[in-house]
């Protein structure tokens, strides 16, 4: 009978605790896992704290030792039990009675409920984690009850978890900690704020005591045990991982933890980084960023957007910050006046000065190299020539290709010529991607930055023909070569690839830029602030960077260069810049299938007549009995250094203005302002006239009746 009536209360209490446990439904809250961020190679580069400022890494891998240990440590019956321990229970509550020291009776089931829901310690509450023990025995294993317990165990400050632990006080995982470790992270959640590693504590003698005890269940053996006893307690705490903290930055903002990064070329990248700026420090140099690019799995493969981020502004990162290009872009205009039919690779042209409108160009050293062949003009990084041939592009220009993949989004006239010369400002990870076409075949592919794809991109674009991709890469590698001055110390040794550099404006923006089959490297060395540097250029300052860099991964991996696609042919050709009735310079050039030459007597500007004429590379009977000579006598002469409605501010009642008159044909022109009379004045010369303030007309007309005309207007500054 007595049986009978304790079986039914059992039952009773039984169909109590289903009831209650549907009305009361067991609720598992988990801390937020910290943001981490993981290497190709697997090896961890950030833990950040979670949006608690908690470190907590989750995990459901535990050692068997480990486990062993925490159940010996706090709950030697734990799978015996149905997550509360009455013995203990009793046992303790005596000892409450009768001590004033306190000792505790949970079970871990019932440490698991108490950290599910942290609440204050009272006895309603014990009662309410009894309950909550139960509920966790009844829907979950013992195992995974004990896995419950290494996530949500805390180990002292904001270290949560048992993997947490394990990487923030040994920098280890946990199938590789020691006994003795194993042994002091069983013993920390007992007292976290007491037993934690980072302070001095009686955690030692805790530690060794657990470990006889291990000793003694036979889970170590004797050599085990003397071994763990000796092994020192360092009472430290190791800073968080935060390798390429840029990249990182971005992983995290694009919840990616696992990545393409390449840790070894990071750490390389970022010691010859440091050892350049340090250098360039007392140069007024204090930031740099670097990016490189795994061109056939368009994967950005190492970032650095703040080389040092304890520099002057190094807290800044280059991911964004879009900066003057100085010459980087001059090889895309190489590339798509090859492929529209401009120029060949030894085509002549002609660098000497020009006025665009009222923008007169200047090349970096302020001279001009009169003929030169288009590679060289590429080499050198002449301004004359590319602004120029960019002109001649006109709406196929470095602008139409920049505005069609949102890299840039004021009109045409915003940019003016000076596009050519980098007033397009980008930023450094959109003008290495723009590289990549040349490993590509003129494609530009969608490029994979920390778990995104760069500005969105969902498909290829050809930018130019994989034959005008190959020859300008190789023109730029000859220009590797060539064209290096004190920089060639730098490139002996290297692989072959296609290098750029650039200098922007008052020294503020140095680049150098390099591709080959595999890879792409960009740098970018200046200041945050847009402070100018102390005269340091790209090809002096910044190249070094690229071409170490670059002999560093031959040596890690034979690198290739380029490879020359079909569709290129070599044929006899007429270089001459201005084509004669016969051709003065023919030679074997490199031409691309299906590109038709351009009538070079629609390209050739009178600017340039007039400078081949001065220089005696032609004559006025050649100019007159050339082939050209019909479109010529037909051309209008065009006004410079002045524009069309351009409003001229003056404090003066009469303004001098210089403008210059550049007619096809002939050696004079006829200047006629407003209603005066014309004057005669040298084709080409600097001619100097007086205006009032005002509207004005300014006609210029040449020996064959053909005028053009240009309306200005000077206002006063007050």
């Amino acid at each position: 009978m007595k049986f009978r009536l304790l079986s039914m209360f059992i039952l009773l209490l039984f169909v109590m605790f289903l009831i209650l446990d549907k009305i009361f439904m067991l609720k598992i809250t988990m801390h937020e896992p910290s943001p981490v961020v993981y290497a190709k190679n697997g090896e961890i580069l950030t833990i950040r704290l979670n949006k608690n400022s908690q470190i907590f890494l989750p995990t459901t891998q535990i050692p068997q030792i480990l486990k062993q240990s925490v159940i010996a440590y706090e709950d030697r019956y734990f799978y015996y039990h149905f997550g509360i321990n009455p013995l203990s229970i009793m046992r303790a509550t005596f000892h409450n009675l009768t001590h004033k020291n306190r000792i505790g009776a949970s079970t871990i089931t019932m440490q698991v409920a108490r950290m599910l829901n942290q609440n204050k310690r009272t006895y309603i509450n014990k009662i309410k984690e009894i309950f909550i023990a139960i509920q966790l025995e009844w829907h979950y294993s013992k195992d995974e009850i004990l896995t419950m317990y290494f996530n949500l165990a805390p180990y002292g400050g904001n270290i949560y978890g048992v993997k947490s632990a394990a990487k923030i006080y040994f920098n280890k995982e946990l199938e590789s900690l020691s006994y003795s470790q194993i042994a002091l992270l069983s013993t920390i959640p007992k007292n976290p704020n007491k037993n934690r590693l980072d302070k001095i504590s009686d955690i030692k003698n805790v530690k060794n005591r657990l470990l006889k005890e291990l000793y003694e269940l036979k889970i170590l053996d004797k050599n085990q045990y003397l071994r763990a006893k000796a092994e020192s307690v360092q009472n430290t705490r190791l800073p968080l991982p935060n390798i390429a903290p840029n990249y990182c930055d971005i992983a995290i903002q694009n919840n990616q933890s696992k990545t393409a990064l390449d840790l070894d070329i990071q750490n390389t990248m970022q010691t010859i980084l440091n050892k350049t700026m340090q250098n360039l420090k007392s140069k007024n140099a204090n930031n740099a960023a670097a990016i490189i690019i795994d061109n056939q799995k368009m994967q950005v493969i190492s970032f650095m957007g703040s080389h040092d981020q304890n520099a002057k502004n190094g807290q800044n990162n280059a991911l964004n910050m879009r900066r003057n290009t100085g010459s980087t872009l001059k090889p895309f205009i190489y590339s798509l006046a090859l492929d529209h039919g401009l120029i060949t690779p030894k085509s002549e042209l002609i660098d000497t000065e020009i006025s665009i409108s009222n923008y007169t160009p200047q090349n970096f050293l302020n001279s001009f190299n009169g003929i030169v062949n288009a590679t060289d003009a590429l080499a050198l990084s002449l301004n004359i020539p590319f602004v120029n041939l960019n002109q001649k592009l006109e709406k196929n220009s470095l602008y139409e290709m920049l505005y069609s993949l949102d890299l840039i989004s004021e009109n045409k006239d915003f940019y003016g010529a000076s596009i050519a010369l980098g007033s397009a400002e980008l930023s450094l990870v959109n003008l290495a991607h723009l590289y990549t076409i040349y490993a590509n075949d003129g494609m530009l592919k969608p490029l994979n930055i920390a778990g995104k794809t760069l500005n969105n991109q969902k498909n290829s674009i050809q930018l130019i023909s994989n034959a005008s991709a190959y020859l300008s890469a190789k023109a730029m590698s000859e220009a590797a070569r060539s064209h290096l001055l004190q920089a060639y110390k730098y490139a002996k040794n290297s692989p072959k690839i296609a290098f750029k550099t650039g200098t922007s404006y008052l020294h503020k923006d140095l680049w150098a830029i390099g591709v080959n089959q595999n890879y792409t490297i960009a740098v970018w060395i200046g200041n945050f602030n847009s402070e100018s540097t102390d005269k340091l250029t790209g090809l002096n300052d910044a190249s070094k960077v690229v071409f170490e860099m670059f002999k560093l991964l031959d040596m890690r991996s034979k690198q290739s260069f380029i490879k020359r696609p079909n569709g290129i042919i070599t044929m006899p050709t007429c270089l001459d810049a201005f084509v004669a009735k016969e051709c003065k310079n023919e030679q074997i050039d490199e031409h691309i299938v299906g590109v038709m030459q351009k009538n070079r007597c629609e390209l050739i500007s009178a600017q340039e007549l007039n400078f081949m004429l001065k220089n005696a590379i032609i004559t006025q009977d050649e100019l007159k009995n050339s082939k050209c000579s019909e479109i010529l006598a037909s051309s209008k002469p065009q006004i410079t250094h002045i524009k069309q409605d351009q409003i001229i501010l003056s404090e003066h009642p009469i303004s001098k203005i210089m403008i210059k008159c550049h007619a096809f044909m002939g050696d004079d022109v006829y200047i006629k302002i407003d209603q005066d009379e014309y004057f005669t004045a040298k084709n080409g010369d600097d001619i100097f006239i007086d205006l009032t303030h005002g509207k004005h007309s300014i006609k210029c007309l040449d020996d064959g009746s053909n005028q053009s005309e240009v309306n200005i207007q000077i206002r006063s500054l007050r």
